[in-house]
C-alpha cells in the first residue's frame, strides 16, 4: 500500500521548514462576531440546506438569525447565495510533503503541509507516521500558537513487529513482538498524548507482523487509556481479526472480493473504515488522466516536480501494460467501499497522502469523488470527510449552535457536483477567515 522506496527519507524529514509558518486567519479578534448572511447553510447532520444567516461568537455557532442581533458591532459578511458547509478533516495522511513517481519526495515539511490542508479547505489533519519526536515537537508549538494552517493530530509513532511496515523509511519507531511489549509500549507511548494509536497488522505481507496476541493486548492497553486505534491492515482476515480484537478503525481496503458478513461485522463492533481510495487508485489516474493535475487547486498545490513526474514518458510506459489489471482492481476497491458503506458501515475520509497518487490538500476533495463513484449518497460522503470524521477526533463541527465555527464557503453547491467542493470562496477556522494567499508562500 505504500510505495515505500519513494518515500523513505521524506519522513524524517517532516520538520523541515518549521520555523515561520506564520499565523493565517484574519478579520476577527478574540471575541467578537461574524454575521455571514444570504447563504445556503448546509447541514450535513441533518442532511439538509437552509438558506439564512449564520452568527458566530467566540469561534462557535452562535445561531441561525433572521437579522442581526440588538447592539450587534460584529462584521457582516454577505455571501450572496453562496454554499456554506462544514470544513473537512482527513484521518490519514504522512505530513512530511508529497511523494514524486521516480524520484526523491517534495519535502515540504508539516507546517506548510498544515498551510497547504487549510487553503484546501481542511481545518484538521491526522498524520499516522512520521517521526515521533517531531510531531510531538510540532504539534504542541501549534497549540501553543507559533505557527498557523490545519490543526495536527498525530498518532505519533507506528506500532508494529521489529522489521515490519514501517521500520524500513529509516525513521525510529515503536517495535514490539509479544503481548506484554505491546502493553508497556502503548503505556509509555499514551504518557505523549497521541491523538490515536496506529498498529500494523499484516501477518500477510512479505515484513513481519505482530501477531493477533500482541494486537489484542496493544488494542487493550490503548483502550484502557482512553484512545482510539487505528489498524492498518492488508486483507479482510486481517480486517475481520482486528475488528474482533476491538480497534476502532481499519485503513485501507483490502484487494479481492469482501466477505459478505464483513460489513455487519464492523457495525456489531462499532469499528469504523477509513478506505484510502485515494492511495489505492489514483497513481494509476495521475499517470493516465491529465486532467486530474489540471484542476486548479492541483496547479497550486502541487509542485511542478511533481507534476512533470506523472507525465514522464518512462512511467507511464512502466504501467501501461498492466493499465487494465490495475483498473478492474481499482474498479473492485470502489464496490468494497460502497457495499461497506451500503451495509451500514460508518466510512469516513482518509487519503494515506505522501505517497505516490495524493498531493496533500488536494486529495482530500479527490477522495470524496471516490466516494461518490463507489456508490455513496452525497449527505454520506460530505459527513464522511466532514462532521464524522470530525467526530472520530471528539470535535464538533458542524453548523448547528454550539459546533466549531470550521467551515468553507463555496461558490457552488456540492449537493448538485462534488467536484464543487473545489470551488471555495472562503475558509473560516476558529470562527476567523484565513487569508488563503499567505498560506501558499513558501515556509521560511
Amino acid at each position: 500500500m505504500k510505495f515505500q522506496s519513494f518515500i523513505a527519507a521524506a519522513l524524517s524529514l517532516a520538520g523541515v521548514a518549521t520555523a515561520a509558518v506564520s499565523a493565517t486567519s484574519t478579520a476577527l479578534g478574540s471575541g467578537e462576531e461574524l454575521l455571514l448572511t444570504g447563504a445556503h447553510i448546509i447541514d450535513v447532520e441533518g442532511k439538509q440546506v437552509r438558506v439564512g444567516n449564520l452568527l458566530i461568537r467566540d469561534g462557535k455557532i452562535a445561531g441561525h438569525l433572521d437579522s442581526p442581533p440588538a447592539g450587534f458591532e460584529g462584521k457582516v459578511v454577505s455571501l450572496d447565495g453562496k454554499w456554506v458547509m462544514p470544513a473537512f478533516v482527513d484521518l490519514h495522511t504522512h505530513s512530511f510533503g508529497d511523494g514524486v513517481p521516480g524520484g526523491r519526495p517534495d519535502a515540504l515539511g508539516t507546517p506548510q503541509v498544515a498551510n497547504h490542508y487549510l487553503y484546501a479547505g481542511t481545518t484538521a489533519f491526522v498524520d499516522l507516521f512520521g517521526d515521533e519526536e517531531t510531531l510531538v515537537d510540532l504539534r504542541a508549538r501549534q497549540r501553543a500558537g507559533e505557527f498557523g494552517g490545519a490543526d495536527i493530530y498525530a498518532s505519533l509513532s507506528c506500532l508494529t513487529a521489529p522489521d515490519g511496515h514501517c521500520t524500513e523509511y529509516g525513521v525510529p519507531t515503536r517495535t514490539m513482538s509479544t503481548p506484554d511489549e505491546a502493553r508497556a509500549s502503548v503505556a509509555d507511548l499514551a504518557k505523549r498524548k497521541p491523538d490515536v494509536i496506529k498498529f500494523v497488522y499484516s501477518p500477510s505481507d512479505d515484513q513481519p507482523s505482530i501477531d493477533l496476541a500482541t494486537l489484542e493486548a496493544g488494542i487493550a492497553e490503548a483502550t484502557s487509556h482512553g484512545i482510539k486505534t487505528v489498524i492498518h491492515v492488508k486483507t479482510w482476515q486481517e480486517m475481520r481479526e482486528a475488528v474482533e480484537a476491538g480497534a476502532s478503525a481499519i485503513t485501507h481496503t483490502p484487494r479481492g472480493d469482501m466477505p459478505t458478513d464483513i460489513p455487519a461485522l464492523l457495525v456489531a463492533h462499532g469499528a469504523v473504515s477509513i478506505p484510502t481510495i485515494t492511495v489505492h487508485n489514483e497513481y494509476l489516474n495521475y499517470f493516465f488522466d491529465p486532467a486530474i493535475l489540471e484542476a486548479p487547486m492541483a496547479k497550486v498545490l502541487a509542485s511542478d516536480r511533481v507534476k512533470a513526474a506523472y507525465k514522464n514518458p518512462d512511467m507511464i510506459a512502466r504501467y501501461q501494460p498492466s493499465f487494465d489489471e490495475r483498473k478492474a482492481r481499482n474498479a473492485n476497491t470502489l464496490r468494497s467501499v460502497g457495499a461497506l458503506a451500503q451495509g451500514g458501515v460508518t466510512v469516513l475520509l482518509g487519503t494515506d497522502g505522501g505517497n505516490w497518487g495524493t498531493v496533500q490538500g488536494y486529495s482530500v476533495h479527490r477522495e470524496m469523488i471516490k466516494l461518490v463513484e463507489a456508490g455513496l449518497d452525497i449527505f454520506q460522503v460530505l459527513d464522511a470527510a466532514s462532521t464524522g470524521a470530525a467526530d472520530f477526533l471528539g470535535l464538533d463541527y458542524g453548523v448547528k449552535e454550539g459546533a466549531i465555527a470550521n467551515l468553507i464557503v463555496l461558490d457552488a453547491s456540492p449537493l448538485d457536483d462534488i467536484t464543487n467542493t473545489q470551488a471555495i470562496s472562503g475558509v473560516i477556522k476558529d470562527g476567523r477567515f484565513v487569508d488563503r494567499a499567505s498560506l501558499l508562500a513558501p515556509a521560511q
